[in-house]
């Protein structure tokens, strides 16, 4: 019987002292192997443990005796260079006191963690709202009516939504480059097999950098789409290469360049980037990621240039 209960304290991370009705640890069990002192057997606190545990057992011990009521403490324990954290009960039998303590150094520990990952969870759903709420006072600046309105800040929306969910599925960590792109692209609704490419490197986007380079990549496709290489017209000869290189930089180590070549935009198609569109290239994106940007268009094509910084990816 002891010994079973023994085990199961064992179990539990459960350690049990008992202390007679003169102060004196008579009983033990399952006391970790870094316990001050060792087992105690024969001792009060003030002999058996160092001064600041000491006070709080006695300290615990005369509340409970002068209530009747349970009482309860924290304290901390040093195992090498690791530092546990127990939470003790004590209660009274029959004049004498139990102290019943549990090692909750990995409980927490979860809880830290979870407070963390609510805060940064917080911040993240700030940061979002405050892209979504830009996003659309931008769209209703640069918008003829409120059907231009809806369906350019619907296309928006669904391609900040898109990102986020690759976001998401990563823990956070981010996205791969090529998946970020075939997935904007994927919701142009378009056989893209014969007319886009995409090359280079396929760094890990860290989830600003998902989010921005995300917005950039769907108003260059969105727009391909209307009026460019991807235009559904029946012949358009239009290409357009994808390319991300890992470029070295002796001031800061290692940027990614992002390149959007398009070409080959049939002759008579009326190629242009909305003007928020061309806010999100130009400004919205290289601002938010701290890099750089540059956008040419012409009548034969459309060309975008995105530097992003190291601290915004993994190679």
């Amino acid at each position: 019987m002891v010994r079973t209960l023994s085990q199961g304290l064992s179990s539990l991370s459960i350690a049990v002292l008992h202390q007679d009705a003169d102060g004196v640890f008579d009983f033990s069990e399952n006391l970790p192997s870094f316990w001050p002192g060792g087992p105690a057997m024969g001792q009060t606190p003030a002999g058996a443990l160092p001064p600041h545990l000491a006070v709080q057992f006695v300290d615990a011990r005369t509340k409970c005796l002068a209530s009747g009521e349970e009482q309860s403490f924290e304290f901390e324990l040093l195992n090498g260079t690791q530092q546990h954290q127990f939470s003790a009960r004590t209660s009274l039998d029959e004049g004498s006191v139990i102290f019943v303590m549990s090692d909750i150094t990995d409980t927490v520990a979860r809880n830290a963690a979870f407070a963390s990952l609510l805060r940064e969870v917080s911040h993240r759903s700030k940061n979002l709202l405050a892209i979504v709420q830009s996003m659309s006072m931008q769209t209703a600046n640069h918008s003829e009516s409120i059907a231009d309105f809806l369906a350019k800040f619907r296309g928006r929306l669904h391609a900040l939504a898109s990102t986020q969910d690759l976001v998401t599925e990563s823990n956070w960590r981010g996205t791969h480059f090529r998946s970020l792109v075939n997935s904007q692209i994927r919701r142009l609704g378009v056989d893209t097999t014969q007319k886009l490419r995409i090359i280079g490197d396929n760094p890990v986007l860290n989830p600003n950098a998902s989010l921005h380079v995300g917005l950039a990549i769907h108003e260059l496709a969105a727009n391909a789409r209307l009026y460019g290489a991807l235009a559904d017209d029946g012949d358009s000869p239009g290409q357009i290469e994808i390319e991300a290189s890992i470029v070295p930089d002796s001031a800061d180590g290692s940027n990614l360049v992002i390149e959007w070549d398009e070409t080959g935009i049939h002759h008579n198609a009326r190629h242009h980037v909305p003007r928020f569109g061309t806010l999100v290239l130009e400004r919205i994106a290289p601002l938010s990621v701290g890099g750089t940007a540059r956008l040419n268009i012409s009548r034969s094509g459309v060309t975008y240039r995105l530097i992003v910084p190291p601290d915004q990816f993994e190679a």
